[in-house]
């Protein structure tokens, strides 16, 4: 079978919203199939981009005109001569089902266009939402025929498939939940780290403060209580708002506040620290979240998204009820006062990963992909031919 993989990432080479789409195609390949992979241009590639053509998956770029749009409203444009060639190159390879990864509730409606035109059944991924990501009247009719046009639509939290039905006002009977790969051995926990007299928080997430509200947790740590405790924060990652959170880090005094930057093994992460700190504004389901879980370590997490779907308040961790200073640090405080329990909270985050999560998400989806574009094999054409009242620019 042919399969045709589409990211609509913008604003950065690779995230993690990549994982999921490029290791089942590589996945697919293996299995004998076909599989080539359309991803926004970038003066310099990602090398795990790179790295799927060495793998045989045929690897085609593509711009966007005009720079990016927003996240909600890019489902009616003109389209520009080179968009309409972009998109003839998917209508050409005539895939057997196209995969749409888009990292919001958005993305790529261009895109399903142009499968629903050509009768090309595809599936749209959801890799995060958030209650602030409402769709508008003049879009929405187009945007719910979309989704349900889809074979499936994939979520990575139940959270997020259940607020994308309230802002479709849809059902989504096809609406199914996936498990995004995770960067660590699930075979091997790390050892608790040694006794230095500091407690050793780790934040692993881009640098990016509209989603992960970093800035919040700078705030709780100025607190004269917090100042005066053996704490030190670990941020990893890398992202547009590095300078400014290291602006507010040394306005705020704050000398237990350190920038580790991109670190690619996970293990090492958890070798060094206690617990895991996300005070996420939106998400889908964390990686970092169920890393640290199989590496043994509690996390304090918002309620948001797939969070409390994983870590179990006063369990495996603790949980914020929303993104605010004050509730972040009530939450906090009740995790100092329990820090003696951290480790055998992280042995019961453990236990819960093995419950919960599979050992091998990427095989089980690349099964879900492979059961898709057999089903539309049987799908009569007009199955997925294109039905919307506005105006076809493709």
């Amino acid at each position: 079978m042919k399969f045709a993989f589409v990211s609509t990432m913008i604003g950065y080479p690779w995230g993690g919203s990549e994982e999921l789409w490029s290791q089942a195609a590589i996945q697919l390949k293996r299995d004998g199939h076909s599989a080539q992979a359309l991803v926004v241009h970038y003066p310099q590639l990602s090398p795990k981009v790179v790295a799927l053509a060495k793998q045989g998956i045929k690897l085609e770029t593509y711009r966007l005109a005009g720079g990016p749009r927003s996240l909600i409203s890019r489902v009616w444009h003109r389209l520009t001569l080179r968009e309409q060639r972009d998109y003839a190159r998917l209508q050409r390879s005539n895939p057997d089902l196209a995969i749409i990864s888009q990292g919001y509730n958005a993305g790529g409606f261009e895109w399903a266009k142009v499968c629903r035109k050509a009768s090309i059944p595809y599936v749209l991924i959801v890799q995060s939402n958030s209650e602030h990501m409402w769709f508008l009247d003049w879009e929405i009719e187009e945007i719910a025929a979309i989704y349900k046009a889809a074979q499936k639509v994939f979520c990575v939290s139940h959270r997020n498939l259940d607020l994308l039905r309230l802002q479709l006002g849809e059902p989504l009977e096809k609406g199914e939940v996936v498990w995004n790969p995770y960067n660590v051995s699930p075979e091997v926990t790390p050892t608790w780290p040694e006794k230095d007299g500091r407690w050793k928080l780790a934040c692993v997430a881009r640098l990016e403060v509209q989603a992960k509200a970093q800035e919040l947790l700078l705030q709780v740590l100025a607190r004269p209580e917090w100042r005066a405790r053996p704490i030190e924060l670990n941020f990893f990652g890398k992202g547009p708002h590095e300078l400014t959170l290291r602006r507010l880090a040394s306005m705020l005094q704050l000398d237990q506040v350190h920038f580790r930057g991109h670190v690619a093994d996970i293990k090492g992460i958890w070798e060094e620290n206690h617990m895991l700190v996300l005070p996420s504004r939106y998400e889908g389901l964390p990686l970092a979240l169920v890393e640290s879980m199989w590496c043994g370590r509690p996390a304090v997490v918002t309620d948001v998204a797939g969070n409390a779907e994983m870590c179990v308040d006063n369990e495996t961790g603790f949980v914020v009820p929303a993104p605010t200073v004050s509730l972040l640090a009530d939450t906090l405080e009740r995790a100092w006062k329990r820090r003696e329990d951290w480790q055998s909270m992280g042995q019961a985050a453990r236990a819960r990963a093995e419950s919960q999560i599979p050992r091998n998400p990427i095989a089980l989806f690349a099964e879900k992909l492979e059961s898709c574009a057999d089903i539309a094999r049987h799908l009569p054409a007009s199955a997925t031919e294109l039905r919307l009242d506005a105006p076809n620019d493709i």
